[in-house]
């Protein structure tokens, strides 16, 4: 056995045992990335909002982008590249610990190639889906009384599909990473062979992603309910807010902020849980490769 799947997918969470501090740094990182976008988005156009709550007037879709437009263009590339340097950082913290800038977070060539590589396997899953779809619904329409049972057995085949395709290019990230080459058919060929256990891998990924997404938001709720953020935003709904006092304000604001760390620290694990295991996978198969030669 090649990859074991219960240890290859607690990648993640050796990360998080062994490196908090660089969990902290990426959150931080990636919480002031978000307030610098919610800053750039709305301090510009508090008027334009106030006056369309004061008034009423309900704008357009063209009417919104005129009036964000700026701010959309700088927060649109924020909001793709927070997310590249994190996996990439997840990346270099498995597979190259000693390159190290600030929290292994850099803005360069392998984020660029990373990007470029998620557009590419991004249009294979559309494509496929598509062309899946478009097959599926013309044998459903021409199965008479079978309609929805194909659409039932299609719609399962359309699940498998994805999950084959997602299985099989599971290392098409991380081998571009590692190589500094687009890397689609070679992940691909390195997967052969492995598709069993890289599933059960994915399987367990999620599963962990999932429990730790449900223990984050119980851990929300009590913190909401400990600090008094549900009865402060209760107050909120009043039609009158001539209760609203500057410490009521500030307890807002610090509710609000609370609640912010805990998402952005909750997405941060997420993104470790999930993308830490496909670099350890990729280790394990370079390494049996490279014995074997």
């Amino acid at each position: 056995m090649i990859i074991s799947p219960s240890d290859t997918a607690f990648e993640g969470f050796r990360i998080i045992r062994d490196r908090p501090g660089l969990i902290l740094a990426w959150t931080g990182f990636y919480l002031l990335s978000l307030l610098a976008m919610i800053v750039v988005l709305l301090v510009p156009n508090i008027g334009t909002l106030a006056a369309v709550e004061t008034t009423g007037v309900q704008r357009d879709f063209g009417e919104l982008v005129a009036r964000f437009g700026v701010s959309m263009f700088i927060a649109f590339p924020l909001a793709v590249i927070m997310p590249i340097m994190l996996v990439t950082a997840i990346y270099r913290t498995v597979l190259n610990p000693e390159d190290k800038g600030f929290a292994h977070l850099k803005i360069s060539a392998d984020e660029l190639r990373m990007f470029l590589v998620s557009l590419l396997v991004i249009v294979i899953f559309a494509f496929a889906s598509g062309i899946y779809g478009a097959l599926v619904v013309v044998v459903a329409n021409n199965s008479g009384g079978l309609h929805r049972a194909v659409t039932v057995v299609g719609s399962l085949g359309g699940v498998v599909l994805l999950g084959w395709l997602a299985t099989r290019l599971a290392l098409a990230g991380v081998m571009t990473f590692a190589e500094h080459h687009f890397r689609l058919t070679a992940a691909w060929r390195l997967t052969k062979g492995q598709f069993w256990r890289l599933l059960l891998t994915l399987g367990l990924t999620i599963l962990y992603a999932v429990l730790v997404v449900a223990a984050a938001l119980t851990l929300s709720i009590i913190l909401a309910k400990i600090t008094g953020g549900f009865l402060m935003m209760g107050r909120l709904t009043s039609p009158d807010l001539s209760h609203l006092t500057p410490a009521l304000a500030l307890g807002l604001l610090g509710e609000l902020l609370l609640q912010m760390a805990l998402q952005t620290l909750l997405i941060v694990l997420v993104f470790v849980i999930f993308y830490a295991p496909p670099a350890a996978a990729y280790r394990r198969l370079k390494a049996h490769e490279a014995a074997d030669l």
